[in-house]
């Protein structure tokens, strides 16, 4: 995974360049699609930027769990920063 935002806190924010992500409508699905994955606390996908913003519990999940439930919508996470 990219570098975390915040070192100290339970929770801990990637960034992350986005794949498939083509209109606004992609950018809900994706974040909704995050979000209610156990251990998410936040996800915001913007299209514009092709970007995603999600804050996970520390230690909860990893770049290839986040990836897994994306791909079969299409949809893709660079593990470069954003």
């Amino acid at each position: 995974m990219n570098t975390p935002d915040n070192d100290t806190a339970s929770t801990v924010t990637y960034r992350f360049a986005t794949t498939g992500i083509s209109c606004a409508g992609c950018a809900n699905r994706a974040g909704s699609i995050l979000s209610g994955l156990r251990g998410v606390i936040s996800a915001h996908v913007d299209y514009v930027t092709s970007t995603a913003e999600i804050e996970v519990v520390r230690g909860m999940l990893t770049f290839d769990d986040l990836l897994a439930v994306l791909r079969p919508a299409g949809y893709g996470l660079v593990r470069e920063a954003a």
